[in-house]
């Protein structure tokens, strides 16, 4: 891993704190890998968010790291934490921000979203600290992700959008500590939630 020194700070390429950070969708607009032919959204109303799941996310080491026999993991409790603050943003995108109720049944007007995580690699391993030899230690970026994400129709299941695929993990230098890994992560969310919603808006035009 290459070190960068500059007036008493160290510069890193990144870090993954929590469980991971990153972009579901990136582009402007949804950036769908599958779009069924004649999807309309314009008869969802509600959505049903399923819980994130991370059963079976790998955590992967990156290439600087291949040599270090150490495996990576990530504290216990993680998983809980983070599946919280990407529903409470789901919340307050979806719901409180666009008008669409967050429901636990599906229904004809609900919409159904899955979102998985299948792999992560944090550029520096988890549970770093902020400080080394004396210097600040600052991120850019935390790593990248593998995500599986899915609207379906919540009464038949059938898939209407699919956006999978890998993802970098921001792009800004913070300084390293918790509070800023919470932050990106919240911030992170919250990004998913008004993608979704502006993807529903706009088949919902009053909105």
């Amino acid at each position: 891993m290459k070190y960068v020194f500059s007036a008493g700070r160290k510069l890193v390429p990144g870090l993954m704190l929590l469980l991971f950070a990153g972009s579901l969708m990136a582009e402007p607009t949804i950036g769908a890998n599958y779009v069924k032919p004649g999807a309309d959204l314009s008869k969802y109303h509600k959505v049903m968010v399923i819980p994130l799941n991370i059963d079976n996310i790998e955590v992967l080491k990156p290439a600087w790291e291949q040599d270090n026999p150490e495996v990576w993991t990530f504290e216990h409790g993680t998983g809980t934490a983070v599946q919280k603050l990407f529903m409470d943003a789901m919340h307050k995108e979806l719901e409180v921000k666009g008008g669409y109720p967050l429901v636990s049944k599906p229904g004809d007007d609900v919409l159904r979203i899955e979102v998985e995580l299948l792999s992560i690699t944090p550029y520096v391993k988890p549970g770093s600290q902020s400080g080394d030899e004396g210097h600040e230690v600052e991120t850019l970026g935390s790593g990248e992700l593998v995500v599986s994400a899915e609207l379906r129709d919540s009464d038949t299941r059938e898939l209407l959008v699919l956006v999978e695929g890998e993802r970098k993990i921001g792009n800004e230098y913070k300084k390293l500590s918790r509070e800023n890994h919470i932050t990106n992560l919240s911030d992170l969310f919250s990004g998913w939630g008004v993608k979704i919603r502006e993807a529903l808006n706009e088949d919902h035009p009053k909105k």
